[in-house]
């Protein structure tokens, strides 16, 4: 194998691998990022066997061939090279790139066919708003594949709306879009390989041809394939907790000074081993006042609101509500009932973004 390629070009694609390739014990090939130079193309292809990346581009190639290697420290060669291109070649089981040289993994043992056939076409989205999508709703992921029903973005296609939903079974984020969607379908698609596809597609600009084959999705845009498997455990009934609920109690804050505040109470509840990042918010008059203290310091912050319903004082999480706040726009709205009851939090105008948050127990 002998081909020629733009070190700028390689550092981004071997970065994006890096992303994807793990080390395992039982099947090493798999830590090992393919190459297949081929007349006038490059293919890269890496798996952790619960995702496929393949990426391909045109460059001049020297000689066909195939090669499987571990590209971390590679990368960090390359970045120290001032060289507009750079050739790679092999040779006796050995990678040369540049001045440098690199043992070879044995390419016979890598997986084959990991490039399936996409049955059946789901939609096709916008790179930045796939993005978005999954960007404002996976914070409420249940971070642990513990529990692998909630380790993921419950994504929804219908054909006037594609929506995303995450819990962790304390809060839930639902996020509606006006993108349309082929067929009527819903996925479950595991956090790990959303973190995965959002660093890949971030700086990608536009369409993405999304598919599905069998317990497998599939994301194509450029010259670029990415497969995932999808959970197939019961996502909970979320439509139960969004709809027909009523609320006596609204509270309408300015995003930036809301947004500061919590913020602030965050530095000193993040500390607190009796309850961490549990805050009381007493909203009373034309006041919000959120404190919070630890064995180290106490925190008391005001906000100014707009409030419909009695007073009340409440218990949350200050760091949940603040991962939602920072995504807003515009002013936020929470609604309530009592302190032990579900508050529910959205922006001005825009009711296809939600926000439900369980209280904690308030103490005296």
């Amino acid at each position: 194998m002998n081909f020629n390629i733009k070190r700028n070009e390689l550092v981004e694609i071997f970065s994006e691998f890096i992303n994807i390739l793990k080390d395992n014990p039982v099947k090493p090939i798999i830590s090992g990022l393919k190459i297949e130079s081929n007349n006038g193309k490059v293919i890269f292809t890496g798996t952790n066997l619960d995702v496929n990346y393949i990426k391909s581009i045109s460059c001049e190639t020297i000689e066909n061939g195939i090669v499987v290697f571990k590209p971390n420290l590679a990368l960090e060669y390359i970045k120290l090279l001032d060289d507009e291109f750079i050739t790679l070649s092999s040779k006796n089981e050995i990678l040369s790139i540049h001045l440098a040289e690199f043992t070879l993994l044995y390419h016979d043992n890598f997986p084959e066919n990991l490039e399936l056939p996409i049955l059946e076409e789901v939609a096709k989205i916008s790179s930045q708003e796939l993005y978005k999508g999954f960007e404002k709703t996976k914070f409420s992921a249940a971070p642990s594949s513990e529990n692998l029903a909630i380790n993921c973005i419950r994504t929804i296609f219908r054909n006037d709306r594609i929506s995303f939903v995450s819990t962790d079974s304390y809060r839930l984020t639902y996020l509606k879009t006006e993108n349309k969607s082929f067929i009527d379908k819903d996925f479950s698609i595991p956090l790990d390989s959303i973190n995965i596809l959002c660093k890949l597609i971030k700086d990608v600009n536009g369409d993405i041809s999304i598919g599905y084959n069998g317990e497998n999705l599939i994301f194509t845009w450029d010259n670029s394939y990415f497969l995932t498997k999808v959970t197939t455990l019961p996502f909970p009934n979320f439509d139960a907790i969004l709809c027909g609920n009523s609320f006596s109690k609204e509270m309408e804050f300015n995003y930036t000074e809301f947004k500061s505040a919590l913020k602030k109470v965050l530095t000193v509840a993040r500390t607190s081993n009796e309850a961490k990042n549990g805050a009381i918010l007493e909203f009373k008059g034309k006041k919000l006042t959120i404190s919070a203290s630890s064995g180290k310091a106490k925190i008391n912050q005001k906000v100014d609101m707009i409030k419909t319903g009695d007073d009340f004082k409440c218990s949350l999480n200050i760091k949940f509500l603040y991962d939602f706040i920072e995504n807003l726009n515009n002013n936020a709205f929470i609604k309530g009932n009592s302190s032990s009851a579900m508050f529910e939090i959205t922006e001005t105008n825009n009711l296809s973004y939600k926000y439900i948050l369980m209280p904690l127990a308030l103490r005296d």
